[in-house]
């Protein structure tokens, strides 16, 4: 059975891969005029293994609304694929677990980023871009991405893939070598999605800069250096932008060869401390003074004007796909804390405004870790406790939506658009739906077991949840998302099987009967 042509039903409105014909999908500049401020749902699918390992609940519609009722127009979602992978192939549990989140994004109206990302997988690509193109590499590639492709080939154009994530050699130098074998994967990726058909043959992609450095993919990958893509304006740019790292990042003194150790950075912009210069944003260890264009908005625009004159300019539209700061909790408290919580927001107001000035779609880095004593504590809007969906911070998104002219914050719900799977652009329809906020959503008791939405494919719903039970009207089978079977039924003498969730452990499972497909999560 071919179980990538699955394409769904949700809501009662029946889509059918035979169905549909391919269209001529907008040109990425077209696509990004509309993706205003995104956001990113980090540390979550690109788990290795298991998407909630890493603290984060599996994300559910509830979380994408807010998302979208939080003033985001673009959601990318990192994606883990290698090690959910069986005889070289990506699972189709794994690829039903994904599509799941990605119709809840574009069911949210989301315009939806869909990559291949690698760091907690052992950096299978990005850690290994060497002077030559290792088939292995290439092979996983073209697989993946095929399969990937396959999979939304009917999706409109709110759906964009995006070959890599922070792609770099192991050495610090960029060589010609370095890039050519990087570009070789990059066509790769546009091949391999090109051939899939449908949608796919105009459908936006993204391709990386070098570590998704701004100064390295200036330097050194032109637009000459770039894949060929048989089909006119559909590539995009990706860089990331956490400047200074001293401020963003760093949680610990380095020595970096100065005659001072290199501090972190706590205070930016106009909230400085006079007193505490080596803790201000933009201190320069070797000069032993501060770079005041570091401590303000000078710096980005700076940065993303090279990214205008070098890639806008010449055909290629820019995403920020990641941006951040982390919140000083484990070192600050009292007046110094709230000091640095508003140049904080002073920072990520400086970085949108000078992405909007330059024509770049900024995505916001959530890591979901809300901890107070602790770091990786970029977390915007709430997902590892209830309510669901409730904004964090609220001061950095009204600073963001400033720059949008959006106002200030208020959840005024989303309207749910369920016609995404289509040929060409997508407009309002009868099957959108208005749904209330999602922010005072609770997360279920550890011991309940919670349905996430029922995704079918063409015929009757024979596969359904009442309570703690599945009912088919045959055999039933359940996986988890690496494609394990979990359990099943053999009682095909019966007019409808059961089957119990009783003694499952805490997680996420695909059940199928015959052509249908019903997502389970255990909580």
């Amino acid at each position: 059975m071919d179980w990538s042509k699955i394409l769904g039903i949700t809501c009662g409105i029946a889509f059918f891969a035979g169905s549909v014909s391919a269209a001529t999908l907008p040109t990425a500049k077209e696509v990004q005029a509309k993706m205003g401020m995104g956001f990113n749902i980090g540390n979550s699918m690109e788990v290795p293994n298991n998407p909630t390992l890493w603290g984060n609940p599996f994300p559910t519609q509830a979380l994408l609304d807010s998302v979208k009722a939080a003033g985001f127009n673009t959601v990318r979602i990192p994606c883990a694929w290698d090690s959910h992978t069986s005889g070289g192939k990506v699972t189709e549990t794994w690829l039903d677990s994904v599509k799941t989140v990605v119709d809840y994004a574009m069911r949210a109206g989301l315009y939806t980023i869909l990559n291949i990302h690698h760091e907690g997988e052992g950096g299978w690509f990005q850690s290994n871009i060497g002077t030559s193109v290792d088939n292995t590499i290439d092979n996983k590639m073209k697989t993946y991405w095929t399969q990937i492709a396959n999979k939304f080939k009917n999706y409109n154009e709110r759906l964009l893939f995006a070959g890599a994530n922070e792609p770099g050699p192991n050495v610090n130098t960029w060589t010609s070598q370095h890039v050519s074998t990087l570009m070789h994967y990059y066509q790769t990726f546009i091949d391999a999605v090109r051939a899939t058909g449908g949608n796919n043959e105009t459908r936006t992609l993204i391709i990386q800069g070098l570590n998704t450095d701004i100064d390295k993919s200036v330097a050194s990958a032109p637009v000459s250096t770039f894949p060929k893509d048989k089909v006119e304006g559909r590539l995009m740019f990706e860089v990331h932008y956490y400047d200074p790292y001293q401020y963003t990042l760093m949680t610990s003194q380095q020595d970096w060869g100065a005659s001072e150790p290199i501090q972190p950075q706590y205070y930016y912009g106009d909230y400085t401390k006079a007193s505490e210069p080596k803790h201000n944003a933009g201190y320069n260890a070797w000069a032993g003074s501060v770079d005041s264009k570091l401590g303000s908005i000078v710096h980005p625009q700076e940065q993303f004007a090279k990214m205008k004159t070098n890639y806008v300019d010449k055909g290629y539209p820019v995403i920020v796909g990641e941006f951040g700061a982390n919140v000083r909790t484990p070192e600050l408290s009292g007046s110094d804390l709230n000091l640095h919580k508003q140049g904080r927001v002073q920072w990520h107001k400086d970085v949108v405004s000078a992405a909007k000035q330059y024509g770049l779609t900024p995505i916001l880095w959530d890591m979901g870790n809300e901890s107070n004593t602790g770091y990786d504590n970029m977390a915007y809007i709430r997902r590892q406790s209830s309510p669901v969906g409730k904004v964090l911070e609220v001061d950095v998104i009204n600073a963001m939506r400033g720059v949008y002219g959006l106002g200030n914050y208020v959840n005024n719900g989303v309207t749910h658009v369920e016609d995404f799977i289509n040929g060409g652009s997508e407009t309002q329809s009868s099957s959108s739906v208005a749904v209330s906020s999602s922010s005072e959503v609770s997360q279920p008791s550890s011991s309940s077991t919670t349905a996430l939405p029922t995704v079918l494919a063409g015929g009757p719903k024979n596969l359904r949840r009442e309570g703690n039970t599945l009912y088919a009207s045959g055999d039933i089978m359940l996986f988890d998302v690496n494609g394990n079977l979990v359990r099943s039924t053999n009682n095909m003498s019966a007019e409808q099987a059961q089957m119990r969730l009783d003694g499952l452990r805490q997680g996420n499972y695909i059940a199928k009967c015959k052509n249908s497909v019903l997502q389970v999560q255990v909580r």
